[in-house]
């Protein structure tokens, strides 16, 4: 008999939580290079993008009519006070009562009620990601069955990882760390360079030297390369047998990616930035602007992550999830996502961040060899002991 979908949200709660004693996202990475920092943030020099200077996180929790619960998480690591105020100033009071026939159709209605006033990304879709995510687990804890299993007949039950990010501070200590890796049966390893390819391949050819049984490099510039930069740094780091290269245009140039995707060299892969299937469906038109496709499910959650894979799919473009900053609930709900994704890739795995809730959140999930075993537990495989987070609570 298939597992049940339709549910009723008689509760929705947040909470803000702030690791403030632990190192920040980038640990001692280019330390002392001329960021520049505030109380919360931090701008790493080559990059535009901001980080926050120590994890901060939001989680969503639901409450059932049955009374089961769940957890959810976005990828919303600048600001996650915003998206706790959406949810239980506004969307709870849309949702509590109301009856869904599945969780899609709870993301739905959530993103057409906001359609018209252009609320098409950022925090309003960060809020519905944590929110379908936390549907998600309720109902598989409520089935007695993994997300994965609930999604497809035949999840993948091995999902190989590899390390995102070689956060220390020397090239020598970073190949030390990459070793350590290798030596627990990691196969592959992602590296965060800026957009200037010379300096990019020296680092490249120094970790490869110093690690040479690592089977996969990929490189991700974080969006920060101009069009014949891009080209050249293609072009060599597929000489170098790089697996992908990652976000190497600004994020909104469909055209430039469309030329780079042509271009000799590695494969492009790129996604983090859409939430929604609408936002993906241009860049599945030819010329094909990009190889492999990343969604981020703290961003899109599960439901139109589904949809995103098919449509990527039917492109010919394979899947794997990106995995950005969360801690548990997030990274167990990309595991999830992964076991129904492109078994070609090996997934994307944030080292340390799982395990910043220490003892307050038990997850199933379990990393050796390489991989992790998709649990027999129910739901996406992680629970929250609410009484051991009381000290990385900013608010509720």
């Amino acid at each position: 008999m298939p597992a049940r979908t339709d549910f009723a949200i008689t509760r929705l709660e947040s909470l803000h939580l702030a690791f403030k004693n632990s190192a920040s996202y980038w640990e001692g990475y280019r330390a002392d290079e001329g960021d520049v920092l505030t109380e919360r943030f931090e701008f790493k020099r080559g990059w535009q993008t901001v980080y926050a200077r120590y994890v901060e996180s939001p989680l969503l929790k639901v409450t059932l009519a049955d009374g089961t619960t769940g957890w959810g998480e976005a990828n919303c690591g600048i600001g996650p006070e915003v998206l706790c105020a959406i949810a239980d100033n506004i969307i709870a009071q849309m949702v509590t009562g109301r009856e869904f026939g599945n969780p899609a159709a709870l993301w739905d209605f959530l993103y057409d009620s906001q359609r018209g006033r252009g609320y098409s990304s950022g925090y309003w879709l960060d809020a519905l990601a944590a929110l379908d995510i936390a549907v998600w687990d309720a109902l598989g804890r409520r089935e007695g069955l993994p997300v994965a299993a609930m999604i497809s007949d035949s999840p993948r039950t091995e999902i190989p990882v590899y390390l995102s990010g070689v956060r220390r501070n020397t090239l020598e200590e970073r190949v030390e760390h990459v070793n350590q890796w290798r030596e627990s049966g990691l196969r592959g390893a992602k590296i965060f360079l800026t957009g200037d390819w010379k300096a990019g391949l020296a680092e490249l050819d120094g970790l490869q030297r110093g690690a040479p049984e690592l089977e996969q490099w990929m490189v991700d510039t974080l969006w920060m390369c101009d069009a014949d930069g891009a080209a050249i740094a293609k072009e060599r780091y597929g000489s170098r047998g790089v697996r992908f290269f990652e976000c190497p245009l600004q994020p909104e140039d469909l055209a430039g990616h469309q030329r780079l995707a042509a271009l000799p060299g590695a494969p492009i892969a790129l996604g983090e930035h859409f939430r929604t299937r609408y936002q993906l469906e241009p860049w599945l038109a030819q010329p094909q602007p990009l190889d492999i496709y990343q969604p981020d499910i703290g961003r899109t959650g599960i439901s139109d992550f589904i949809k995103q894979r098919d449509m990527a799919g039917k492109a010919g473009i394979p899947t794997t999830p990106h995995m950005g900053t969360g801690v548990s609930i997030f990274q167990a709900a990309t595991l999830q996502c992964a076991a129904v994704s492109s078994p070609e890739f090996l997934q994307e795995f944030q080292g340390g961040l799982s395990e910043k809730l220490g003892d307050a959140s038990d997850t199933a999930w379990r990393y050796s060899g390489g991989a992790f075993r998709l649990p027999d537990r129910p739901g996406i495989g992680a629970d929250i002991d609410e009484d051991g987070i009381e000290p990385f609570i900013v608010r509720r």
